[in-house]
């Protein structure tokens, strides 16, 4: 994932599903729908346009030590263990940095390649090829590893870039983009109502949330409000105890704190989920 590991966003989500070796744990089954559904676009879903981020995204080595030997992919997109598999499946050491395998030494008779067991003749070859791929890479000293975002290579990672690139792909229908772009989970309504989620659904007619307006009417003793938009509901819900301009100040501070507790709650379950 392309973060910055000092920012807030990095430590919440850090704080809830870990950390290994530097990197985000991606949580499994307790995590949330949008960060398996982040996961899911990383490595592919299998829609039209699948795998499309990691395809746009390469690895590039700099000192080593914050690059994964085997699982991080390099300047062309792959990584070592989609082009050597084998090797990796064999490897001993699956989690090693680029700079521990380097300083271990990974050419022949080097200390750093261990296998579960004796590499078979085909396998030896295909290690010779592995090695004479390695001698292309070479360490920076004092120069930190990156993540390139190679669509832009002089501007980087925008989500502006990432969304004209999906609709300007000539293999890729709009439909599809557009599945790419508006996940299902993420337009349709949380509440799971199935209706497709927009300002006026959410807080004045969803069959979940919508049920609130009601409660808080006969709550405080005034009319029940049937206006069409967001912006009517504020000004019928305001006026509709009538009183004073004291009372119109307090119907207002109500009404905003019914907005606010719809909007915690959506987002609450789009992010962790519903409860169970």
């Amino acid at each position: 994932m392309l973060v910055d590991r000092e920012g807030l966003w990095f430590r919440v989500v850090a704080g809830r599903y870990g950390v290994e070796r530097g990197r985000l744990c991606e949580g499994g089954a307790r995590g949330s729908t949008w960060w398996r559904e982040l996961a899911r676009i990383r490595d592919g879903g299998g829609e039209a346009g699948s795998g499309w981020f990691r395809e746009c995204v390469s690895r590039q080595v700099g000192d080593g030590s914050d690059t994964f030997f085997w699982t991080d992919p390099r300047v062309d997109g792959t990584s070592l263990r989609e082009r050597y598999g084998r090797l990796f499946d064999l490897a001993e050491n699956k989690s090693a940095s680029v700079a521990e395998m380097f300083m271990r030494g990974c050419e022949a008779g080097g200390e750093a390649l261990e296998w579960r067991r004796q590499l078979w003749a085909w396998e030896e070859e295909l290690l010779g090829e592995c090695q004479a791929y390695l001698l292309t890479i070479s360490l920076q000293d004092h120069v930190s590893d990156r993540w390139q975002w190679r669509v832009d290579l002089d501007d980087g990672y925008t989500v502006r870039g990432a969304y004209q690139f999906l609709t300007t792909q000539d293999t890729v229908t709009l439909d599809a983009a557009s599945g790419l772009i508006w996940h299902r989970q993420a337009h349709l309504c949380v509440s799971g109502c199935g209706e497709v989620e927009s300002a006026q659904h959410l807080f004045l007619y969803c069959s979940s949330f919508g049920l609130l307006w009601p409660l808080v009417s006969s709550w405080i003793g005034s009319s029940l409000v049937t206006a069409q938009n967001l912006p009517e509901h504020f000004v019928q819900f305001t006026v509709s105890a009538g009183g004073s301009r004291a009372r119109r100040s307090f119907m207002q501070l109500v009404w905003l704190a019914c907005v606010w507790v719809v909007w915690t709650e959506r987002n609450h379950r789009l992010f962790t989920g519903p409860a169970t």
